[in-house]
């Protein structure tokens, strides 16, 4: 099985992008595609059912691994639609959750 660890280097690479995106800055994706990807409603996708989950984790760490900000652009580029558009959801997700979890004032 492939490790998919992921260095403390990068994960401060990704925090920081992800801090930039809980702020509005989507320094990896322009607003038109964030706004073309999630036009389809993401009930109808089957991103986190669990048969896709390996997919979803497999995708994530690889951009996450990729060196620099432009390896990563490099990265996003190269992904077919369908896996561009998983790991784009998936990275918006992550940064809902986080805005989620940071919230102090829940009801």
């Amino acid at each position: 099985m492939k490790d998919l660890s992921i260095s403390n280097s990068h994960l401060d690479q990704i925090e920081h992008l992800l801090a930039q995106s809980m702020n509005g800055i989507h320094l990896l994706f322009d607003n038109e595609t964030i706004r073309r990807v999630f036009k389809k409603p993401s009930d109808e996708t089957d991103l986190f059912q669990f048969k896709n989950l390996a997919r979803v984790q497999e995708l994530f760490t690889r951009f996450v691994e990729n060196e620099s900000f432009h390896d990563k652009q490099e990265f996003l580029q190269s992904l077919d639609q369908e896996s561009f558009e998983i790991l784009l959801r998936a990275y918006f997700q992550i940064v809902d959750n986080s805005i989620f979890a940071s919230d102090s004032t829940r009801h």
